[in-house]
């Protein structure tokens, strides 16, 4: 009740001027919007492509470092090893003796070849003698059996005689030669009894120690040569008749490059990778043994196409990708293209494109086909290369 009082107290004078402030106050925002802008274009940065002919790729082959000589010794005979004078990680040189076997039983089979050598010399002093004289005997009997004074029969047996005499000789002769041989072979046997290093390097590998008995050929040491080192890296059989021996060319290990000089292409295919095994010289000995190594080449691939940023592409179907070109009109196209190669920050496409078309670089996902934007050239980065 009280409310329809106060609606009753107010005249009709008031209720007509609050209906005219209000229609006011309505044409007035009213006229403020129409007044307002409307909002400007979006802003997108774009490239305008060029047309190639080729690209260049990038390739990365990895490989390990050898040494580029490696030893397994041992002895080429059998028996007990006797000492062993270096450890593993020991640097030796080039005619160091490095183990040896027991040689006792082979010092006395010496001992003994030597004797037989001295018999054998004493032998063939005597059969000289004896057949100096059955020289000088058949000499004075062939005197005188020309002259007559002497029998045929009894010159025929001296005669005999001294061929038997040489004869005699020669066995001896042939005996010493044998006794002399046998000791020979015994010396030999002695120096294989000791390993000597062949090349200076270190000893990788301590496989047996003192006490053991070893087979003939089985390996006690393992030699690697430092002073020269290569890199093994498999190569495709298309660009392997691209590399020339003698060539210095660039390998990567641990986020730096080394000279390595191209010793040889291996001719054969390796079964496992399919590839061909280049063999590198390293110019720098502190890469070491057994690292992983990788050499890049670059290939100029013949390909038409675009150089594109990877900001560019939006996906599509059917295994292509898209990209929005800003027409004379400002308004966005959308465009198919195909991924012809990919590096880390760009691509190189086939597609819709043509040559100065206005790409989107950056910021696709703003935009839809039909829109118009602002365009104006990306300029901080040579997307093309």
């Amino acid at each position: 009740m009280h409310a329809r009082m106060i609606r009753r107290n107010i005249s009709p004078k008031w209720r007509r001027l609050s209906a005219i402030g209000f229609a006011a106050v309505t044409l007035y925002l009213a006229l403020l919007l129409c007044a307002t802008p409307a909002a400007a274009d979006l802003n997108v940065e774009v490239i305008q492509v060029q047309k190639f002919s080729s690209y260049t790729s990038l390739r990365v082959y990895a490989g390990r470092t050898l040494a580029s000589r490696v030893a397994q010794l041992g002895f080429k005979q059998g028996g007990e090893i006797d000492s062993v004078l270096v450890n593993i990680g020991d640097r030796v040189s080039q005619g160091q003796k490095l183990a040896s076997l027991d040689t006792l039983s082979l010092r006395a089979k010496f001992r003994q070849a030597a004797a037989e050598v001295s018999l054998a010399k004493a032998n063939v002093v005597a059969q000289e003698a004896n057949t100096q004289l059955a020289q000088n005997t058949e000499r004075r009997f062939r005197k005188l059996r020309e002259q007559g004074h002497a029998a045929q029969q009894t010159y025929d047996e001296i005669n005999l005689s001294l061929r038997v005499k040489l004869a005699q000789l020669n066995v001896a002769r042939a005996n010493l030669e044998r006794a002399i041989a046998a000791q020979q072979a015994v010396e030999v046997s002695l120096s294989e009894a000791n390993i000597i290093a062949p090349f200076t390097g270190t000893i990788q590998s301590r496989l047996l120690d003192e006490g053991s008995q070893i087979r003939p050929g089985e390996a006690i040491l393992r030699l690697v040569e430092e002073a020269h080192r290569e890199a093994h890296i498999g190569v495709p059989a298309s660009l392997s008749a691209s590399l020339y021996p003698g060539t210095t060319y660039t390998v990567r290990w641990n986020n730096s490059d080394h000279a390595a000089i191209l010793l040889a292409v291996l001719p054969e295919i390796d079964p496992a990778t399919r590839t061909h095994t280049a063999v590198f010289k390293l110019l720098d000995l502190s890469i070491p043994l057994g690292a992983v190594v990788e050499l890049t080449h670059s290939e100029e691939v013949p390909a038409e196409g675009y150089w594109l940023p990877l900001s560019a592409l939006t996906e599509a179907d059917r295994g292509l990708w898209g990209v929005y070109v800003i027409n004379s009109a400002a308004i966005v196209e959308r465009r198919l293209v195909e991924i012809v190669h990919s590096e880390s920050r760009r691509v190189f496409v086939r597609g819709t494109l043509s040559p100065n078309d206005n790409v989107v670089a950056t910021g696709v996902q703003r935009i839809v086909p039909g829109q118009k934007v602002a365009p104006h050239q990306a300029k901080q980065i040579n997307y093309a290369g």
